[in-house]
C-alpha cells in the first residue's frame, strides 16, 4: 500500500460464503492495512449507528451472509460500497489460500463444473496453484494441521492440503531447531509427513510443543 496513498486495505474476498452477490464478504482470515485515524473513527460511527438490516445487511446493501455482522461484512461495506477504489482485492490463491472449489458444481477427476462463484466466465482453481507461489494459507477446508489428518486422498483438494500441512509442520520443526532442539518428534503416524509430531489421527494424536518454550530440552 505504500506506493498508493489512497489504498488502506488489501484483502481477499470469500466466494464460498456468498457467490454471485455484487458485494462479497471479505475473507476474515487475512487482514493487511495502513492505520488511519479518520478511517477508524468512521468505522466506529458505522458500528454505533448500527444500520444493519435482516434482509440487506450493512446499510441495507452488504449482506446478510456468514460473518456479515462483523468483520466479513463491515469491511466490504466500507471499502466496496461507501469508499470504492480505496482498497485492492488480493489474489486469494496466493494470500489466504483455502484450497476451495471456485465453482458451484462438483469437482470430478480434478475437473471443475458449474458457474464461477465470482460471476466471471473464467476463474482460477486455487487448488492447482503451485505451493511455491502460496504466501499464506487459511486452514479451514483443509482442517487444522494439529488434527493430524493425513489428507492423502488422490483428489485435487487433498493433494494441496497435504502439502500445506507438511509446510506447517516444517515451520514448527524449524522453530524448535532454533531453540536447540531436534525439531523431530517420536510419533510414528505418517512420521515423515508430520515430522514425528503425530502419534495418531485426530487432536489427541498431536504432540504439542513442550515447555519451556524457546529453550533446549
Amino acid at each position: 500500500c505504500n506506493s498508493a496513498p489512497t489504498l488502506h486495505h488489501p484483502f481477499p474476498i470469500d466466494n464460498m460464503v456468498q457467490p454471485f452477490k455484487k458485494y462479497k464478504p471479505c475473507q476474515g482470515g487475512f487482514l493487511a492495512l495502513r492505520p488511519d485515524l479518520k478511517v477508524y473513527n468512521e468505522f466506529v460511527d458505522i458500528v454505533r449507528e448500527g444500520h444493519f438490516t435482516k434482509g440487506g445487511g450493512w446499510g441495507g446493501k452488504v449482506g446478510p451472509f456468514y460473518g456479515s455482522m462483523t468483520f466479513q461484512g463491515i469491511i466490504p461495506y466500507y471499502y466496496d460500497y461507501l469508499h470504492p477504489n480505496q482498497a485492492v482485492e488480493l489474489n486469494r490463491c496466493i494470500y489466504n489460500q483455502m484450497a476451495d472449489n471456485p465453482r458451484v458444481g462438483k469437482t470430478i477427476n480434478d475437473i471443475v463444473s458449474g458457474k464461477c462463484r465470482t460471476n466471471q466466465d473464467e476463474c482460477e482453481d486455487c487448488r492447482s496453484r503451485p505451493l511455491e507461489e502460496v504466501v499464506s494459507a487459511h486452514f479451514t477446508l483443509c482442517q487444522k494441521p494439529w488434527t493430524c489428518t493425513p489428507q492423502d486422498g488422490n483428489i485435487i483438494q487433498q493433494r494441496l492440503c497435504r502439502k500445506l500441512h507438511h509446510q506447517w509442520f516444517r515451520i514448527r520443526s524449524d522453530l524448535e531447531q532454533t531453540w536447540g532442539r531436534s525439531g523431530v518428534g517420536d510419533g510414528k503416524f505418517d512420521s515423515d509427513h508430520f515430522y514425528g509430531h503425530c502419534k495418531g489421527r485426530g487432536k489427541r494424536g498431536y504432540a504439542s510443543i513442550q515447555e519451556p518454550f524457546g529453550e533446549s530440552l
